[in-house]
């Protein structure tokens, strides 16, 4: 309140010969002065001290102000609010000192000032409703420490946690709470509840709200609303019931769809291309995913800034949609910007770009592009901006890159049911000094085998699609009895090249492998190698495509590749051996769903002599999951060893969504089928199922979880057909490898 008393006696002018100023800590005598006008030619009148005292008040300096006239004397009586010297917080067990102080508004050396203290209590209430306890209470104690300074603490009450014990639905007559329930994200308390939300937050009703709207949408019903969306505390103070009140209003059914555009003239098998049909209940998202379809449509047919436009007209209970498309003005491309790559250098990142500054803009080229980068594994995300740019004829293109590890640590760790441990480790750098080369070591290591690897690619020889590469290996296996050992060693170099996402190559390889068998082995067959080195000298014709839209986990799109050796350029084994591979993405309700389809085939045949072991296919571990890794085919009648095999297939289906798993964790999980079997040796004698065509089949679930390193892997499989001498391994765990 301001206070300020004169006498009646004096009018408007006042007659002040001094002025005394009482209660002054910090603050000087002319700071108080400064704020009557022209002092000390002030002409005082009632107006003139009603508006100092309020200005005083107002300068955020002062507890109190009043004035006095006594004898033409003007009396000033000031009280100053304190300095704040230190604030502390006491009772905060669930929010750090640190995050409290950085949330207030004051701060250490402010003024005290009460409006600022109130508005920190309240920013301090919110952030514990931020956690379900709205029963948070907050005080302070003032201590004062002498010279006009005072210590602040935070005395904080967290009080008991409140949280969500009901969820209420009105007007809800097409579906029942429990199924609207399970579409929001705020959930009721339970005991057995490990993921959602229980505690109540308002600002989260809003997305409800919204979640709500797309759930009825998506079913055809287009005059959804919510009414009233609210949280009630209970009476008790035992926590909140949520309540809301909606309308469905009617369900909608697709009558017409057109598609209007000068564009084309053929409309009609356009049509059929759209997720939208006569006579099924209208669906939003079908809406827009129709709508994606007809953008690229017209993309890939050259048309550049295609816009798709959707209405509705609604008549009882029937919808018209209509396709309003048109194109823009044709641009050429002014400059194009990149950005995020603190590691990459930008020729990298271009020469991945079928577009320059100066030509056409293209959208399917620029689409592409973005494509080939994602499918380099180099970045975590890659997004474009189209920017106007100074010409209305010219468009500039800002792409962002999100950089990833790629120089990464990989391991996995494999259980079999005969307590095989393996360990695999490896360092590798896909993109070292940032020019894109390529560089790994590996090392797989268990009980009856260490395999080395080095292998050193640059993708862009002289800055053309000429890639280099070449590598060092060598291996040593034992079996489980130690009687029989393998050593083999080798070096390979290649040349390639890429031409519009096909791959070519040519790869020399040089190996040496010798086989040594124990006088106390229990084998009884033959590897075609003991005893004697084995040399193989031989080349390797790789053709390749690779179309999918990510490099770690994609969601559509192929990778194929066509593996044909020749050996006999020199050396000892003397062979022709063939091997394809194929892994396919499709996207299924919207890529909510991802089906992947893995296949390989390959046999191996001998053009003189025999195919010893060294060289043969094993099949197993992530080709068929719920073997071991070499757990399929031909073993051993003597030391149950695998033998290997001439020719080889595998088949795998696998279902992978994140849907129904908590948001904002990664997870996926996964269900999948495995098929194969592997055959054929050119040494009979002592072995059991060599010529045993019969497939093995497994199905199992996993979970799975992106990575900087690539998709974390846990999978459990488990053979539904298999063979009394096969050996399986249902538990799989791994980091760094795909399906």
């Amino acid at each position: 309140m301001i206070l300020a008393k004169f006498s009646l006696s004096y009018a408007d002018q006042l007659r002040i010969e001094k002025v005394k100023i009482n209660g002054t800590q910090r603050l000087s005598k002319t700071f108080i002065l400064n704020f009557f006008p022209e002092y000390p030619n002030t002409n005082f009148n009632n107006e003139v001290l009603n508006k100092f005292t309020k200005d005083l008040y107002n300068s955020g300096m002062f507890n109190k102000v009043s004035l006095k006239v006594d004898n033409n004397i003007l009396i000033i009586n000031v009280e100053e609010y304190p300095i704040i010297n230190e604030i502390s917080f006491t009772g905060n067990d669930l929010l750090e000192n640190d995050t409290l102080s950085n949330l207030i508004s004051i701060k250490s050396r402010d003024i005290f000032n009460k409006n600022d203290i109130s508005d920190s209590i309240k920013k301090i209430k919110v952030e514990y409703q931020k956690i379900g306890r709205y029963l948070a209470q907050v005080n302070i104690k003032k201590i004062e420490i002498g010279e006009g300074r005072v210590n602040l603490n935070f005395e904080i009450n967290e009080g008991s946690l409140l949280v969500v014990k009901n969820i209420n639905f009105t007007g809800n007559k097409n579906f029942s709470d429990k199924e609207l329930r399970s579409i929001i994200s705020t959930k009721e308390d339970a005991w057995y509840k490990i993921f959602g939300s229980n505690k109540f937050i308002p600002e989260r009703l809003d997305y409800d709200k919204l979640k709500l709207k797309e759930f009825y949408s998506q079913r055809g019903y287009l005059d959804f609303n919510v009414k009233v969306a609210r949280g009630d505390l209970l009476p008790d103070f035992s926590g909140f019931n949520i309540n809301f009140i909606i309308s469905e209003g009617q369900r909608y059914s697709i009558d017409k769809i057109n598609i209007n555009t000068t564009l084309i003239d053929d409309k009609k098998n356009l049509l059929k291309e759209l997720y939208l049909k006569k006579g099924d209940f209208f669906n939003s998202r079908a809406l827009e995913e129709s709508s994606k379809i007809l953008v690229n449509f017209f993309e890939n047919s050259g048309y550049s800034f295609v816009k798709v436009n959707s209405t509705l007209q609604k008549r009882k209970n029937l919808v018209n949609i209509n396709f309003n498309i048109t194109e823009g003005i044709e641009k050429y491309i002014n400059k194009i910007t990149i950005l995020g790559n603190t590691r990459t250098n930008d020729s990298v990142i271009r020469r991945e770009l079928s577009f320059l500054e100066g030509d056409p803009f293209n959208k399917s080229k620029l689409n592409s592009s973005i494509n080939s980068l994602k499918r380099l594994g180099y970045f975590q995300s890659v997004n474009y901006k189209l920017q106007d740019s100074n010409s209305p004829k010219s468009i500039d293109i800002l792409i962002e890159v999100q950089e990833t590890n790629t120089g990464a640590a990989s391991f996995g760790i494999g259980y079999s049911s005969l307590n095989n441990t393996t360990l695999t480790f490896g360092l590798s750098e896909r993109n070292f000094l940032g020019e894109g080369k390529k560089l790994k070591f590996e090392v797989s290591s268990s009980s009856q085998k260490t395999t080395y690897n080095i292998d050193m690619t640059e993708p862009y020889f002289l800055d053309r699609h000429l890639s280099l590469f070449g590598g060092l290996y060598d291996q040593k296996s034992e079996n489980s009895s130690g009687d029989v050992t393998t050593d083999k060693s080798g070096f390979n170099v290649g040349v390639g090249v890429n031409h519009n996402d096909l791959f070519q190559s040519f790869k020399y390889n040089f190996s040496v492998s010798e086989t040594t068998t124990s006088s106390t082995s229990t084998a009884a067959s033959a590897t075609g190698e003991e005893g004697i080195e084995i040399t193989t000298s031989s080349i390797t014709h790789t053709l390749s495509k690779d179309t999918r839209d990510s490099f770690f986990n994609p969601t559509s799109g192929y990778k194929w590749h066509i593996d044909n050796t020749l050996s006999g350029i020199g050396g000892d084994a003397k062979f022709y051996k063939s091997v394809f591979n194929l892994k396919s993405y499709y996207p299924i309700d919207y890529g909510d769903y991802i089906l992947g389809f893995k296949t390989g085939l390959g046999i191996i045949r001998a053009i003189e002599d025999n195919i010893t072991s060294s060289n043969r296919f094993f099949l197993g571990g992530k080709s068929v999951r719920g073997f071991d890794n070499d757990g399929i085919g031909p073993r051993d009648t003597g030391n149950n060893q695998a033998i290997g095999g001439n020719n080889f297939y595998n088949l795998s289906f696998e279902l992978k969504s994140d849907k129904f798993m908590p948001n904002d964790t990664g997870l996926e999980w996964l269900i999948f089928s495995d098929v194969g079997s592997i055959w054929g040796t050119d040494y009979e004698s002592g072995v059991q199922g060599y010529d045993d065509k019969e497939p093995r089949i497994t199905s199992g679930f996993g979970l799975s979880m992106s990575t900087p390193v690539g998709p974390l892997q846990i999978i459990w499989g488990f053979p539904l057909k298999s063979k009394s001498y096969d050996i399986e391994e249902n538990f799989q765990f791994s980091i760094g490898t795909s399906f």
